[in-house]
């Protein structure tokens, strides 16, 4: 597996991936119809909208094609808005790659800390992230392309427990 720097062109993969993810994770929070119909499209709409600036963090896994990323907007403290991996392939340890990876890069450019927000149902991922150190600081609802969700924010004080 390598992990390397997003470029534009990787775009529409991430968002395939991405729609793969939610509809494998999200099938109990989402409806059926709009998981079915529209997230792909909502989503590829999404990603071609996206300008990755060069302070960003942005990183894909690739073993025969895009098998995980990770996407880290740096506009004012990191905020980590997305780290999917192919559903066939979790729980091999692509998403703590990417996370160390990222955080390395955070790092590097100065950062000390870092949160994201996360569905609350999904205690695959929560747990994921609290075995990372992320500590639950605040509960909200979320709007997911027009769907208000229960979310759960994560928060790293020193991403350096991440290495």
């Amino acid at each position: 597996m390598k992990i390397r720097r997003a470029q534009q062109s990787d775009l529409a993969h991430i968002a395939a991936l991405h729609a793969e993810s939610w509809r494998d994770a999200y099938s109990d929070v989402l409806p059926e119809q709009y998981l079915t119909d529209q997230l792909a499209v909502d989503l590829q709409r999404h990603w071609r909208s996206v300008e990755i600036r060069s302070g960003d963090v942005v990183l894909v896994a690739e073993d025969d094609g895009i098998i995980g990323f990770t996407a880290i907007w740096c506009r004012f403290e990191p905020f980590i808005d997305n780290l999917h991996v192919k559903p066939s392939k979790r729980s091999r340890r692509i998403g703590s790659a990417l996370m160390k990876s990222a955080v390395s890069r955070l790092i590097r450019a100065g950062h000390r800390t870092a949160y994201l927000w996360v569905v609350e149902s999904n205690q695959r991922a929560i747990h994921f992230y609290q075995k990372l150190g992320g500590v639950c600081t605040d509960r909200e609802l979320k709007n997911l392309f027009g769907h208000r969700v229960p979310n759960v924010k994560m928060v790293w004080s020193d991403i350096t427990i991440l290495c």
